[in-house]
């Protein structure tokens, strides 16, 4: 006899006769040429409720979660990326469940605050810094080194007109034993309108949050051949952890009450 026509009367009469071992976790004893075939699909209705919203909206996420958490939910929240997951059938320790119901709330960036970040993380020319504060001219207020406000469009119209002015001073000193000789370079960045030392961007970083003003110091770089400027975020760290601690207060406010929150990321193993 062939010895695949031996393996197949093995395998044959190991399906017939299959049966769960005594393990703590079920397990049976299979042919590694058999398939598990879900017949779910041809019932009338599914064998129980599975599925996982994801959205960006806080009011829809806390009203799908009020609706559907029970006894065998558990919220998690990722402080670091604004996420906040519900599953709604992980159950407990007991009586563990598949956790493969569940609720996702990412907080989406508003498109100011975007456009701020971008601001702060690149170098722009006179045009484009200048472009910037005319564009989100709602959000911005404009302020002298010593806290007087600034009209907008005369800061704009101050960032595009900046001059340049180089003065150089040497100094010689000679002596019966000695000589010595120093050289100073002073740049100034001016302009006749009066440049901006700070900007103030007013703007809700994430929808569901409250309103942030955010301090934007502005430097002129006299290197090359054409001024550069850049925007340098003030407390940029800070005000990530403290939008961090309102994303928890949000979402424990709007849930805490059917759902038990964790701190954290949670994987099924």
């Amino acid at each position: 006899m062939e010895a695949k026509a031996i393996q197949l009367i093995q395998d044959t009469a190991v399906l017939a006769n299959a049966k769960a071992l005594s393990t703590h976790t079920p397990t049976i004893a299979l042919p590694d040429t058999a398939k598990v075939h879900s017949l779910e699909k041809f019932q009338q209705t599914r064998s129980r409720f599975r599925g996982a919203l994801a959205t960006n909206s806080l009011k829809d996420f806390s009203g799908y979660v009020l609706t559907h958490a029970s006894g065998e939910s558990s919220g998690f929240i990722d402080s670091d990326s604004m996420i906040c997951t519900v599953l709604f059938n992980l159950g407990d320790m007991d009586t563990p469940g598949h956790g493969d119901f569940s609720a996702t709330l990412t907080l989406k960036k508003t498109a100011a605050f975007i456009a701020m970040e971008r601001a702060a993380s690149v170098k722009h020319s006179q045009k484009d810094l200048s472009d910037f504060i005319e564009d989100w001219a709602p959000n911005l207020k404009a302020i002298t080194a010593d806290g007087t406000n600034i009209d907008l469009r005369r800061a704009a119209g101050a960032i595009r007109s900046i001059t340049i002015e180089q003065a150089r001073k040497s100094e010689h000193i000679v002596g019966d034993m000695s000589a010595s000789r120093s050289a100073m370079d002073q740049i100034e960045a001016k302009s006749a309108d009066g440049l901006p030392a700070e900007l103030l961007f007013t703007v809700i970083p994430y929808e569901g949050l409250q309103a942030q003003t955010i301090v934007l110091r502005v430097a002129v770089l006299t290197g090359g051949d054409q001024p550069i400027l850049r925007l340098r975020w003030i407390g940029e760290a800070q005000l990530h952890e403290d939008l961090a601690q309102e994303f928890k207060s949000v979402v424990a406010h709007e849930v805490g009450v059917a759902t038990d929150l964790t701190i954290g990321t949670f994987v099924l193993a």
